[in-house]
């Protein structure tokens, strides 16, 4: 049998200081993923206000399809962080039979019972490693949304210079 061994005082977190972080990455994924949405909505407000415009040239339109794949992957990232999200709070809501918001006004079935030590702890590392994932998610979706404005940019200037 092998024993992992790591050297350093024993793990000092408490359940509360998990669940506080777990909730301050959940609040920077939804500030990521509204700077992410505001990005996008400029870009698609720029594209379909130019499109309506007028056609743009032919150099402007072979870059087009570039911005709407940019578009798509930001887009995606930020569903799939939202998404993700949802989910494993379902399945811990599922698995305990108790609110995760403290606000939820009912006593759900199983949450009369207190939840055994192991298990709340396993869930609430659940809860942080969702986080730290959607985290990343929203991250990615911000880094495409901007990468997206500036082929925005690329984009707009294709289409002044060929007389679109």
């Amino acid at each position: 049998m092998v024993t992992a061994f790591r050297p350093g005082p024993p793990d000092k977190e408490t359940p509360e200081d998990l669940l506080q972080h777990a909730c301050t990455l959940v609040r920077l994924c939804g500030r990521d993923s509204a700077v992410a949405a505001v990005f996008l909505a400029l870009v698609l407000v720029g594209t379909v206000s130019r499109l309506a415009a007028g056609p743009p040239g032919p150099a402007a339109l072979a870059l087009l399809p570039v911005v709407a794949g940019a578009f798509a992957v930001s887009a995606s990232y930020a569903i799939r962080s939202r998404r993700t999200l949802v989910s494993v709070l379902a399945g811990v809501r599922g698995r305990t039979g108790s609110p995760v918001d403290p606000g939820v006004p009912w006593t759900p079935f199983g949450s009369a019972a207190a939840l055994d030590d192991r298990v709340r702890d396993a869930e609430l590392r659940r809860l942080l490693s969702a986080a730290h994932r959607c985290g990343e998610l929203s991250w990615q979706a911000v880094a495409w949304a901007v990468a997206t404005s500036v082929l925005f940019l690329f984009w707009t200037m294709a289409a002044a210079m060929t007389g679109g």
